[in-house]
């Protein structure tokens, strides 16, 4: 089984709630903007697993050029609708269709934990390749535990796959795909649809 296509075809379904409950949800922004603030204004940012488009949409506000990719078809037509000045492409994460050096910043917010961990190592070693020499990353994850199906919160009779991390694990993985990391800083969240009390946002720099 594909567990990242078992998230994605449950994202299909869910993709309209999703967006009408996090969309304006601002509570990710000081995290965002420190990741931010290590890169040059204009530059060129890749949001991997873009959903609904509110990161893209506020990093654009901030002055950079962004492109967003996701997995989900129904998330990427909801995004364009909302975010029309944010080019947005269907794209799994694992297999990036970009040119090595393409970005100077990456970001993945909640998007990682979809992966299997197998494949998370091979992910984050895409993501490296798009960065530019120098480029800064950002993660956020909840905080949890590994590779586990469960019924998914906004549509109980479908299934989720949800890949929680710890600090250590999810900058373990990091450095072993080249990166250095410069902070991690966690915040505690109230959100019975995220399975957790937790996000862990780690930045990275190749």
């Amino acid at each position: 089984m594909d567990k990242s296509k078992l998230a994605v075809d449950t994202y299909e379904k869910i993709a309209e709630k999703y967006a009408q409950q996090y969309f304006d949800d601002l509570a990710d922004v000081p995290y965002i903007d420190k990741f931010l603030e290590k890169l040059s204004i204009n530059g060129r940012i890749l949001d991997v697993g873009s959903g609904p488009g509110q990161f893209a949409k506020h990093m654009l506000e901030k002055g950079f050029e962004v492109i967003g990719v996701d997995f989900s078809k129904e998330m990427v037509e909801i995004a364009k609708n909302k975010v029309p000045n944010v080019e947005f492409r269907h794209m799994d994460m694992r297999q990036l269709d970009f040119p090595d050096s393409s970005f100077d910043g990456v970001f993945s917010a909640y998007s990682l934990i979809h992966i299997p961990s197998e494949e998370v190592l091979k992910t984050l070693q895409g993501f490296h390749r798009v960065l530019k020499a120098g480029g800064y990353v950002e993660i956020a994850v909840q905080k949890g535990e590994a590779d586990k199906i469960i019924d998914e919160p906004f549509m109980p009779t479908e299934k989720m796959f949800f890949n929680f991390f710890t600090e250590v694990r999810i900058a373990s993985y990091l450095k072993e795909a080249g990166f250095t990391i410069e902070s991690q800083e966690i915040m505690s969240i109230v959100d019975a649809e995220t399975m957790s009390d937790k996000v862990i946002y780690t930045i990275a720099r190749k």
